[in-house]
């Protein structure tokens, strides 16, 4: 064997092949009627889906709550809601529902 990896004289790599044209750009217009007529044949879609959250159905609006603070309190609120069974909305609800009834 004579020379770099075992090839005395190079080898011989393919042609390559010129790149392929772009595509012609569609008008809007007969591209919603592509689409109409596909959707009138029966053709779907094959965008996925919406993918629903797994869990229990939710009945009332959601919204998130971040609150930075020491990692001390965040784990006591965690162990707190862990011990109980409870979600952290849930021990949050439970702690808010505490205070009312104290009258504050």
């Amino acid at each position: 064997m004579s020379g770099k990896y075992g090839f005395s004289g190079g080898i011989d790599l393919p042609k390559t092949t010129p790149k392929p044209k772009p595509r012609p750009k569609v008008e809007g217009e007969s591209l919603s009627e592509a689409v109409r007529a596909g959707a009138d044949l029966g053709f779907v879609s094959r965008e996925p889906s919406t993918r629903l959250k797994p869990g229990p159905k939710r009945k009332e609006p959601q919204d998130k709550v971040s609150i930075p603070g020491p990692k001390r309190v965040v784990n006591d609120f965690r162990a707190f809601c862990s011990a109980r069974n409870l979600t952290l909305w849930q021990g949050l609800e439970l702690l808010l529902s505490q205070e009312e009834s104290r009258g504050r």
